[in-house]
């Protein structure tokens, strides 16, 4: 490649993801830790400090360690004696709570630098997205489908928090690149690629053990052609079996080898998913997988069988969820000139015969998560579980890139579907964790659709104590949805009950709308029932601070 193509390459590459790392940074100044980042970051530097990964078991530790070896340079305290073992599901967030009010002065700078990890992961999967997309189709399909990534609200919710979302979509897709790769190219580098990154994926979260199937599913295609079926099948099936090899040595790696070759009925269990394997003959065979993620997702099983928390979907709530539950949220969650981007690949999907086996590398994994997470799933808590499907439809829209659009739209109307879309990323900032489509009426009435993670995940506390300093507010009636403790931010508050009071008033979206949850920074904590706070309702607020919390100055008679 010339040093001009490279310029030509490597110039619109660093600007997109340059803008992509710039509006994390910025945005996440400016946001309080959300519910489940107040538990990860914690619990991954008690990982550093004693090798116990049992703290947050339900997960696997990868994110957690990357997200807390920053913080090995600071000066943190922590009382590794406390184990709260009573705490049962709750003992990450209780523990978290210890961890913040010990090191409250510094509170929010170790959110800051915990964060900073998932933005370099985020950064690294665009050099994937993009790379994909320009060997599918071109430079212009590949800087199309970075665009598309660098720019998506969703991505950009998750890319500046220190969960796990981000990092299990970041290795499942380059896990699926490399496997592409590897049958592509028939190369042994790939493959080993391939593994790495699905060990690395599977001690991110329990999501990407969906990538087994999908490779499966994707094992045919290493036969090119009908007459030569069997033999590249075989090769196929045996570099899988590589690839799996690798991924389990990384995985055992990641858990520093401890308890792995324990027998299925050794491990404790309590899912229904886990009591039918151990009806089976191998139950007795020593797996070379660590008993503590055996025992994390034998949880996690548990959870989305029975439904841990209330759902809400459009003024309802339920313990099992609704099948359409992730499609509803895809289509109100996601800019709309993405929905025509994807109609039109879908109306031109069969234009070139010979990229058919990509594409399929791109749909079968989105088919794949959409379908589990929908039928096998009662945990409707938010778009961020099947976030990995994302960046595959990314790269699949790059064929965007070399379709005659003259034909199906004129080039004015391409522009200003991409200004649109642009533009939808750039009006929320740093709002991204809120973003609604104007179909969905925007992130305003982004409540009457969906809340939790997809609305308000606790992340506006900082904004309020701005707000209040604005308006010389001196103290507030609060019922906020998360766990840290407004007073770390200086802000006086009082709890409000269920009934009208006067002053000034702050209440989260997922209370306001009956969403029920626990108040971990009171003593004792205090179980919110659902809909205690439907009664402000009735009252115009003053203002919404990120569209997550509601400001109301009431005056009782």
């Amino acid at each position: 490649m010339s040093d001009t193509c490279k310029y030509k390459t490597v110039l619109p590459v660093c600007i997109l993801l340059g803008i992509m790392s710039i509006s994390c940074v910025l945005s996440m100044r400016l946001k309080s830790p959300t519910v489940d980042e107040f538990a990860h970051l914690p619990a991954g530097y008690y990982y550093w400090k004693t090798g116990d990964f049992s703290l947050y078991g339900k997960n696997p530790p990868l994110i957690r360690l990357l997200c807390a070896l920053p913080l090995l340079s600071m000066d943190i305290s922590i009382d590794t004696n406390t184990s709260e073992a009573g705490a049962g599901d709750w003992r990450p967030w209780v523990f978290g709570t210890h961890f913040m009010r010990k090191n409250a002065a510094a509170y929010s700078r170790i959110f800051f630098v915990g964060r900073i990890p998932v933005v370099i992961l985020a950064l690294i999967l665009g050099i994937y997205v993009f790379r994909w997309a320009r060997g599918l189709y071109g430079l212009r399909g590949g800087l199309l489908s970075l665009l598309l990534y660098s720019f998506s609200p969703n991505i950009l919710a998750h890319s500046r928090l220190a969960t796990t979302d981000m990092g299990c979509t970041c290795f499942m897709f380059i896990a699926v690149y490399y496997y592409w790769r590897s049958i592509r190219n028939n190369g042994r580098w790939a493959w080993i690629g391939a593994g790495i990154c699905l060990g690395l994926a599977l001690l991110s979260k329990f999501t990407a053990l969906l990538l087994l199937p999908i490779f499966l599913l994707l094992l045919p295609l290493s036969s090119r052609s009908k007459s030569k079926f069997w033999k590249p099948l075989k090769v196929g099936t045996l570099r899988l079996l590589e690839i799996i090899v690798v991924a389990v040595f990384i995985l055992n790696l990641g858990y520093g080898f401890q308890e792995s070759f324990k027998t299925l009925r050794s491990i404790p269990h309590e899912s229904q998913f886990f009591s039918k394997l151990n009806r089976f003959p191998f139950n007795a065979v020593p797996l070379p997988i660590p008993a503590a993620y055996l025992s994390g997702f034998d949880r996690q099983k548990l959870d989305s069988e029975r439904g841990v928390f209330l759902n809400y979907l459009r003024g309802r709530l339920s313990t099992t969820g609704w099948w359409y539950y992730f499609i509803y949220a895809f289509v109100v969650k996601t800019p709309i000139p993405l929905h025509i981007g994807i109609i039109i690949c879908i109306l031109y999907a069969f234009g070139k015969r010979d990229r058919e086996r990509d594409r399929l590398f791109l749909l079968i994994p989105v088919l794949v998560i959409i379908v589990v997470f929908s039928f096998l799933n009662n945990i409707n808590v938010g778009l961020r579980y099947i976030l990995p499907v994302f960046p595959f439809l990314f790269v699949w829209l790059g064929r965007l890139a070399q379709l005659r659009l003259r034909q199906v739209l004129p080039r004015w109307a391409t522009g200003v579907l991409l200004v649109a879309y642009v533009t939808s990323s750039v009006s929320i900032f740093p709002d991204y964790l809120a973003y609604f489509n104007v179909l969905a009426g925007g992130p305003d009435r982004g409540c009457h659709h969906l809340l939790d993670s997809n609305l308000d995940w606790g992340q506006d506390l900082k904004r309020l104590k701005g707000y209040m300093e604005k308006n010389k507010i001196k103290e507030v009636g609060l019922a906020y949805f998360g766990h840290v403790d407004p007073a770390i931010y200086g802000i006086p508050y009082h709890l409000i009950g269920q009934h009208a009071e006067s002053g000034y008033v702050a209440v989260s979206a997922n209370y306001l709308y009956g969403l029920p949850y626990v108040i971990t920074y009171t003593t004792p904590p205090m179980s919110i029932r659902p809909g205690i706070y439907t009664w402000l309702r009735s009252f115009r607020p003053k203002a919404n601070i990120g569209h997550t919390i509601y400001i109301y100055e009431l005056v009782t008679l």
